[in-house]
């Protein structure tokens, strides 16, 4: 048995531990297939949840370990529909690699703007998550259409000026698309941690 502050780790919770750990990566990885463009997104008219899991991934997971997990379920993803459409050249290039930068940047963001309930200013620490996933979300719009610009080899006669021009159009509806997500799994962390607090403190009282 562990004693950590005030918590005690026994081997039960610690496998209730293991059980959530297991059912958030479920989670996050069927919304990444039910999202993810040109697959069940078209049909459902969802926004795509990539940039999402891989922030909520960093948030509540952490390791590194799972990340590249997830990074091989977007590549599986892609390959599979690139397959189905028959448009292998559409985005899997040789500057389709340089994805890993910008999501890796959101799984690092998520993992910095981590936060217990009960040990810390919520407003402020939701604030936090907001200001840095929009400033990781931009960073991952920018990264992806540089290397697709300077790597790809689909715009030869194309000048930086022009390319970025016909790109900015799709800024703002690429980082709007993962802040209800975060939200959303922000606020169900919130409430189930703030009920687990309450029981906690009922238990302490008797």
């Amino acid at each position: 048995m562990k004693t950590a502050g005030q918590l005690t780790y026994t081997p039960s919770n610690q496998e209730s531990v293991k059980q959530k750990f297991y059912w958030i990566i479920f989670l996050l990885s069927v919304l990444m297939i039910m999202t993810r463009p040109y697959h069940f997104a078209s049909a459902l008219h969802l926004p795509s949840a990539t940039l999402a899991v891989f922030f909520l991934g960093g948030f509540f997971l952490k390791t590194n370990k799972i990340f590249w997990g997830f990074f091989a379920l977007t590549v599986s993803i892609d390959l599979a529909s690139s397959y189905e459409r028959g448009a292998f050249g559409d985005c899997i290039t040789v500057s389709y690699p340089f994805l890993v930068v910008g999501y890796f940047a959101l799984w690092q963001t998520g993992k910095w703007c981590f936060f217990s309930v009960g040990q810390t200013n919520i407003a402020l620490s939701v604030t936090k998550n907001i200001v840095g996933l929009f400033i990781a979300s931009s960073f991952a719009f920018f990264t992806s259409n540089a290397s697709y610009y300077f790597i790809s080899g689909k715009f030869p006669d194309l000048s930086w000026l022009q390319y970025s021009t016909r790109v900015a159009k799709y800024y703002f509806s690429y980082i709007q698309s993962p802040f209800l997500y975060v939200i959303l799994g922000l606020a169900i962390y919130c409430i189930f941690s703030q009920i687990k607090l309450l029981k906690s403190e009922k238990i302490n009282v008797k």
